[in-house]
C-alpha cells in the first residue's frame, strides 16, 4: 500500500544580504519546505507579516525580497495547524526549522493484513493513529455485521478475534475516530483457515547424514567451468561412497546472481545449473540410490528483479504492492535491523521497501494471505512437480533460509511457519523441514513449535571451541539446548553441524590442524542428533570470507584441475579463488584409499554412525575420566549392547584400559580386558561392549 503522509517539518534555509552595523536594508530570504523524510512539500502558504503570500513551488521553495530583519513569519496548508512565528534575521546565512502540525486525520492502514493464530483465532493486523479509539465489525454476512471490539485502546502491536470456524468466510469493518475526525475502512472479506499447526516431523531425517551442496561449485557435467545437475547426478556413487544419504542443495531458483539467493522465479532452475528436466533425472536417480534431496527456499524475500517487485516498484497501485512491505506514516525509515544495517530502501517512486538483508533483497509480506497462498503453491510445485502423488521426480523436503526474520511480530513468523508445514505435510508426509534460524538458543527453540528441525549453531561452536581448548561438558550444553527445545515439542530433530556456507569452514577454524578436523567430525558424527556435512569438510578443504571463498571449488584431483573440476572465474563469483591450490594434499585425489586421511576418517565415521542407530535414537551419558579426554556411554533404544566413546583433547597420545572385553570399532579391533589402548592424540575410541558398566581408566 502506497502511504501518506501525516506529520511535516519546515526547513526554511534563510540567505541573507546584510549591510553595516547589523541593519538589513536589502537581501533575499529563500525558504524551503521538507517534510520529516526530506522530501520537498508544495503549495504551502507562507507570508511575511500578514502580507506578500506566496506559495512553494514543486520543489518546496519560496523566495522573498526583504528590507528589514525582522518578520512575523506565517505558514498554512489546508489540513493543517496555521503556524505564527516571529524571527530576527541577523546573520547573512541563517536555517530556521519549525514544525507544521496536521489536523488529527484518523488514518487506518495494512487493513487487509492478518495471520491465523489456531484454528479458531485470526490476529488483524492493521495500524491506526495512537490516540485514535478502535471499533471492530465482523459477521458472516457482508451486510450484518455486529460488533466485537468498540472503542478500544490500540496499540498497533494487532487485534485477535476468537471464536471463528474453520472454513467460513467471514466480512469485517474497522472503525477507528478521535476527537476531531473518524475513519473506516470498505467491507472486507477472510476465508477463516483450518488445520493451521497440523504436521508431525518424519521419523527418516532422525537417522539420516546430510550433506550440503553448493551446485555451482561442486561438479561440472557439460564442461563449461559451472557445476550443474548433470555433474550431481554423475557423482551420486561418491556421495554413496563417502556414506550420505541425504542431501541439502543450495538455492537452485533462477537468480542474476552466483548465489541465488535472489529469487526472481520460483518455478524455474538456475540456467548455469541445467534445467528443470535435468533436475527431475538427478532426483530420480539419487532416490534410486538410496538418497534424500532437499532444496534451499527462500521465502522471507525475492531478488529486486522479480516481476512481482518490478510491477509493486510502480508508482501506481496494483496487485503486486502488498506483496512487499512497504513504508507508511508509523514507520521509521532510519530504523537499524539485527546487526545496524539499514533496512529501509528507496526505489525511483518516493517509496520505500523493507529489506533485511540489502535492497536487492526486498521483503516479501507474509502478512498479506495471497503471498502465503503463493509460497505454498510453489511448495507443492517443488515436493510434487506433476501433481501425481509420485515424489520421485520431486524434493524430500526444504531448508528455509531467514526463517527467523519473517516478520518483526513473532506471531507472524511462528504461525506462519506452522501454517507453511501444514500444507507442506499436506503433500507428502514425509517432507522435511529445517529452518535457518541464528540466533541465542531460547529464541531458536521457539521454532520447534513450527518447523520439524533448525540448525544448532551454539552447539557447532562450541564444538568448534571444544576441539581449540576451551574446557566444556559437551553433554551438558547438549543437555541444556535439548532442555529447551523440549518446552515446545518434545518430538524435535537437532540439526546438528560444523560449519555452512556463511561461515569460515572448519579447517580455517582450527587453524589447519588435520588432527583436530578429524576429532571435531568424531565429535559432530557420535553426538545425538542429525549431522549436516559442507562439501569439501570431509577432505579438510580451507575458506575464509569473504562468502565467495568459503564456497570455492570442490576439490577433485591434486593438480586442482581436470574433468569436472569448476572454475569460479566463469560463475560471476565477486572475488578470486583464494584457496583452491595444487598439490596441497586436500584434494579428493590425495586422500582416497590413504589411511590416516581426513577423507576416509570421515567416511569410517559416517559408516560407524549408520551402522549404530543407537547414536541418534539413545541415551547419553557422560564419563569421568582423566584430564584432557572427554567420554560418554550411549546406550537404550532396541540394541542389546552399550557404546563407550572418548575423545582425547590433547595433543598428547593416552593410554586406556577397559574393564571388560571390547570391540574398538574406528580400527575394528578387540581388546581384552585391561589391556592398554592406545588413543592417539586428538584421537577417538569407539568401544563396543554388552557389559552396561564398563570402567575406563
Amino acid at each position: 500500500m502506497k502511504k501518506k503522509i501525516l506529520l511535516f517539518l519546515l526547513i526554511a534555509t534563510i540567505s541573507v544580504l546584510t549591510a553595516c552595523n547589523d541593519q538589513l536594508t536589502q537581501g533575499k530570504l529563500s525558504i524551503k519546505v521538507e517534510n520529516q523524510f526530506g522530501e520537498s512539500v508544495e503549495q504551502a502558504k507562507v507570508s511575511l507579516d500578514g502580507l506578500n503570500a506566496k506559495q512553494t513551488n514543486s520543489n518546496g521553495v519560496i523566495t522573498f525580497n526583504i528590507t528589514k530583519p525582522d518578520y512575523e513569519v506565517t505558514i498554512s496548508k489546508v489540513g493543517y495547524d496555521t503556524l505564527t512565528k516571529n524571527i530576527v534575521l541577523r546573520e547573512k546565512e541563517s536555517t530556521l526549522v519549525l514544525e507544521l502540525k496536521k489536523k488529527d486525520t484518523a488514518v487506518i492502514v495494512g487493513e487487509k493484513e492478518y495471520i491465523d493464530i489456531d484454528d479458531n483465532t485470526v490476529k488483524f493486523l492493521f495500524k491506526t493513529n495512537s490516540y485514535n479509539k478502535v471499533s471492530f465489525y465482523l459477521g458472516e454476512d457482508s451486510n450484518d455485521l455486529t460488533v466485537k471490539e468498540q472503542n478500544i485502546d490500540y496499540d498497533n502491536e494487532g487485534l485477535e478475534i476468537s471464536n471463528l470456524k474453520a472454513g467460513k468466510t467471514y466480512y469485517y469493518k474497522i472503525e477507528a475516530k478521535n476527537n476531531e475526525d473518524s475513519t473506516s475502512t470498505e467491507v472486507i472479506t477472510f476465508k477463516k483457515l483450518g488445520n493451521t499447526n497440523n504436521w508431525e516431523a518424519p521419523d527418516w531425517p532422525r537417522k539420516a547424514v546430510f550433506y550440503e551442496i553448493f551446485v555451482r561449485s561442486f561438479y561440472d557435467g557439460n564442461n563449461d567451468g559451472v557445476g550443474d545437475f548433470v555433474g550431481l547426478k554423475e557423482k551420486i556413487p561418491y556421495l554413496k561412497d563417502l556414506g550420505v544419504d541425504a542431501l541439502w542443495l543450495m538455492p537452485i531458483n533462477s537468480s542474476p546472481s552466483y548465489h541465488s539467493y535472489d529469487v526472481v522465479d520460483y518455478y524455474d532452475t538456475n540456467e548455469d545449473y541445467g534445467t528443470i528436466e535435468e533436475f527431475q533425472e538427478f532426483l530420480r536417480a539419487a532416490h534410486e540410490n538410496g538418497i534424500k534431496v532437499i532444496m534451499d527456499l527462500v521465502i522471507n524475500h525475492t531478488g529486486d528483479k522479480h516481476p512481482w517487485f518490478e510491477a509493486a516498484s510502480k508508482e501506481e497501485e496494483n496487485e503486486y504492492t502488498d506483496y512487499y512491505v512497504w513504508r507508511d506514516q508509523f514507520d521509521d525509515i532510519y530504523e537499524k535491523g539485527p546487526w545496524g544495517q539499514m533496512v529501509w530502501h528507496k526505489v525511483s517512486t518516493p517509496e520505500y521497501y523493507y529489506g533485511t538483508f540489502w535492497s536487492g533483497m526486498p521483503d516479501l509480506n507474509l502478512r498479506n494471505h495471497k503471498v502465503r497462498e503463493e509460497m505454498k503453491k510453489i511448495a507443492k510445485f517443488w515436493l510434487d512437480p506433476n501433481q501425481d502423488g509420485d515424489f520421485s521426480d520431486g524434493v524430500d523436503g526444504f531448508r528455509l533460509d531467514a526463517a527467523l526474520h519473517i516478520d518483526e511480530d513473532g506471531d507472524v513468523t511462528h504461525n506462519w511457519w506452522q501454517e507453511f508445514n501444514s500444507a507442506v505435510k499436506k503433500v507428502n508426509p514425509e517432507a522435511f523441514l529445517v529452518g535457518e534460524n541464528w540466533t541465542e538458543t531460547d529464541e531458536m527453540a521457539q521454532f520447534f513449535e513450527d518447523l520439524d528441525a533448525s540448525f544448532n549453531f551454539s552447539l557447532a561452536d562450541q564444538i568448534i571451541r571444544m576441539v581449540n581448548g576451551e574446557p566444556r561438558d559437551i553433554l551438558g550444553d547438549i543437555e541444556y539446548i535439548h532442555n529447551r527445545y523440549s518446552r515446545y515439542s518434545k518430538d524435535f530433530i537437532d540439526a546438528t553441524f560444523l560449519r555452512n556456507h556463511d561461515q569460515n569452514r572448519v579447517a580455517h577454524d582450527l587453524v589447519e590442524n588435520k588432527e583436530k578436523m578429524k576429532l571435531a567430525s568424531s565429535l559432530l558424527l557420535t553426538l545425538p542428533g542429525t549431522p549436516f556435512l559442507y562439501y569439501g569438510e570431509e577432505l579438510g578443504q580451507m575458506g575464509a570470507k569473504p562468502d565467495d571463498n568459503i564456497r570455492e571449488p570442490f576439490d577433485w584431483y591434486a593438480d586442482a584441475e581436470g574433468e569436472g573440476m569448476t572454475i569460479m572465474a566463469k560463475s560471476n563469483f565477486y572475488n578470486k579463488m583464494k584457496y583452491t591450490e595444487a598439490n596441497d594434499g586436500i584434494s579428493l585425489e590425495e586422500q582416497k584409499g590413504v589411511e590416516g586421511s581426513i577423507f576416509e576418517h570421515y567416511k569410517e565415521m559416517i559408516k560407524i554412525r549408520k551402522e549404530n542407530p543407537i547414536f541418534s535414537t539413545g541415551n547419553y551419558e557422560k564419563i569421568d575420566t582423566s584430564a584432557r579426554t572427554y567420554a560418554y556411554k550411549v546406550s537404550g533404544g532396541d540394541q542389546e549392547y552399550n557404546l563407550y566413546v572418548i575423545h582425547n583433547l590433547s595433543s598428547d597420545k593416552k593410554i586406556i584400559s577397559a574393564s571388560s572385553d571390547v570391540l574398538e570399532l574406528i580400527n575394528d579391533s578387540k581388546y581384552k580386558a585391561s589391556d592398554s589402548i592406545e588413543l592417539k592424540a586428538y584421537g577417538t575410541l569407539i568401544l563396543k561392549v554388552k557389559d552396561n558398566n564398563l570402567v575406563i581408566n
